[in-house]
């Protein structure tokens, strides 16, 4: 069974959760991480914090071990009216299972409870997964980042914040 659940801050993850989620970007996104440097990112612990964790139906959440880290779509309020998207990766084997679009709508959820109406994030511009999944949520290409990813060019993608894909 995989649930997303609000996570707590990065900087007050375990080693062992902070590695896992340094692999888990490692591998999905092409981006490294350490522990120290996931701490230093601005996330903080609320219901828009999230993480994909696989356990059994009648396991208690706070007990599972690191390597149960699925996903995580990590955000936080941005100057009073967005939400921004930190970072959001899902491990490859549960891709493309309609997760990251639940992940998605919690967040969306989260940032409109909290007064939000407007969506931003950075992606790499040879993503087009990814490109194409926030389209699909109303999300277009306001900027190129030059020098913002360390090996190509950054987009930054703005729009409304958009709870249910059918409003956009």
């Amino acid at each position: 069974m995989l649930t997303w659940c609000t996570g707590t801050a990065p900087d007050t993850w375990p080693t062992t959760w902070a590695l896992a989620a340094c692999r888990l970007f490692e591998a999905q996104t092409g981006e490294h991480y350490t522990p120290t440097s996931l701490s230093m990112l601005p996330v903080p612990t609320w219901a828009g914090n999230l993480m994909l964790v696989e356990h059994e139906p009648d396991e208690d959440l706070a007990d599972l071990p690191s390597e149960r880290l699925r996903g995580l779509l990590w955000s936080t309020p941005f100057q009073e009216t967005d939400l921004r998207i930190v970072a959001f990766a899902l491990d490859g084997p549960v891709q493309r299972q309609g997760l990251g679009s639940k992940g998605w709508r919690l967040a969306m959820e989260a940032g409109r409870s909290h007064g939000l109406s407007a969506t931003r994030l950075e992606v790499k511009s040879e993503n087009h997964a990814a490109i194409r999944f926030y389209e699909r949520r109303g999300l277009r290409i306001a900027q190129e980042l030059h020098g913002y990813y360390r090996d190509g060019l950054g987009l930054l993608m703005t729009g409304p914040l958009i709870v249910d894909v059918g409003e956009a």
